[in-house]
């Protein structure tokens, strides 16, 4: 079930993240830092929802920055027309409704803005191959992995109409849901495939913040909710409630898992997410903005491994060779991965950066980074976690079934073997 999509988070309280804008933190002084009078009551003392287009008469700098994230286009209501996305968003974009459906037929689009698309029919159902009898996820392209945009199979063996309801779909995809229950037995829209409602469509403003009708009026008051901790981030960027189990499906990382990734990264288990996301401003479509620290912020003495100033090339994509090429591959699947032509028979790359960052050369392939039931990553002793060789280099050294690949190829143990000691190698 899709659960897509990162939540906004404001500047923390934190000295350590605000600290890390211009480097690593050498203070714990807090002197400088804004004032933030509620950390701990995200419904600021029982608010009601007002609206994205509120909060931007105010913070229009902030309104600027969020109209290119992914956040604001976790679900776009449907018309009579494709959904209508930035410009600047160069991948994103769905031409047309499943095979056999017009845009009349669709109440909801489920994101379509950095890997794929989702459709609700028009009774609030999400549509699947095995009831509409038609190809209904739809992939953008992802050039990373090969993947080239249009529509694929979606739970074939669904044979009943799928809600969209609260735990698996829109608690992550709305602002201000609701399940249904006895005493909220309401469904959005009054479509009975939706199990809830929610205040606003997409994850906005208030998805974080809280409501906002005690702030508005008494701005100078500093009331509204912001989150000096990751569990604003957690509510969607956790699969299940256990922070030290990363969960893994056929082979993959789970998507949204990246808050259990971290806790299991080592030297960055206390990290929160904005150390390195700005989170009002895309990471995908805004890089120079959304990412406010890359790895060497830190790491000022780290070196590219051997592979400085490289560039992967494959027909058309180029990739210049970066700490997240090796420390944040592919391990993880929402919509797509890459086949045997793109990473050959040994390689596999999904289309989600890990969270990890610790490369584990004992794990030669995903069997052995993954529990013997493949439900989730394995931990050692200390809770730590690392991604399998497969990931890390094998997407690039593949062998010679990924025709279009110009790296040369690395048999699998001798590319655990480099990798051990790849850092002592001088550039």
């Amino acid at each position: 079930m899709p659960r897509r999509l990162h939540l906004l988070v404001l500047l923390t309280a934190s000295a350590l993240i605000l600290a890390l804008s211009t480097g690593c933190p050498t203070t714990n002084d807090t002197t400088s830092l804004p004032v933030f009078n509620n950390t701990t009551d995200p419904t600021n003392s029982g608010a009601t929802y007002i609206g994205s287009a509120a909060c931007a008469a105010c913070h229009s700098d902030v309104a600027a920055e969020t109209r290119y994230h992914g956040h604001s286009y976790a679900l776009n209501a449907g018309s009579a027309a494709a959904p209508d996305y930035p410009a600047a968003a160069t991948r994103a974009g769905v031409p047309n409704p499943p095979t056999g459906f017009a845009w009349s037929d669709i109440s909801y689009i489920i994101s379509g803005y950095t890997k794929g698309a989702f459709f609700v029919d028009d009774q609030g159902y999400i549509m699947t191959t095995g009831v509409d009898g038609a190809n209904t996820q739809f992939n953008l392209d992802y050039p990373p992995n090969g993947t080239a945009a249009g529509f694929v199979s979606y739970l074939p063996d669904q044979t009943t109409p799928l809600p969209f309801d609260y735990e698996t779909c829109f608690r992550c995809h709305t602002t201000g849901p609701q399940a249904q229950s006895t005493l909220q037995p309401l469904s959005q829209d009054g479509r009975p495939g939706i199990l809830g409602t929610w205040a606003e469509d997409g994850v906005q403003c208030e998805a974080c913040h809280g409501p906002g009708s005690n702030h508005a009026p008494h701005p100078t008051a500093r009331n509204i909710y912001v989150d000096g901790t990751n569990s604003t981030c957690a509510n969607c960027h956790l699969a299940g409630n256990d922070t030290s189990i990363i969960k893994a499906n056929d082979g993959y990382i789970k998507p949204y898992t990246q808050i259990a990734e971290l806790r299991a990264s080592g030297g960055h288990a206390d990290f929160t997410c904005t150390v390195c996301h700005d989170g009002h401003a895309s990471a995908t479509y805004a890089t120079s903005t959304g990412i406010r620290n890359t790895c060497t912020a830190c790491h000022t003495d780290a070196n590219m491994a051997s592979h400085a100033g490289a560039v992967f090339t494959r027909g058309d994509y180029r990739e210049e060779l970066t700490c997240l090429s090796c420390h944040m591959p592919w391990a993880g699947r929402s919509n797509s991965s890459a086949d045997v032509s793109i990473v050959g028979t040994a390689g596999r790359m999904g289309d989600v950066r890990s969270h990890i960052f610790r490369v584990d050369t004992d794990s030669v392939t995903y069997n052995d980074m993954l529990t013997p039931d493949g439900t989730q990553v394995r931990t050692d002793s200390a809770g730590c976690a690392g991604v399998s060789i497969d990931f890390v280099c094998l997407r690039c050294h593949t062998d010679e079934d990924a025709a279009t690949n110009s790296a040369f190829p690395l048999p699998t143990q001798l590319a655990a073997e480099i990798a051990t000691g790849l850092h002592t190698l001088a550039d």
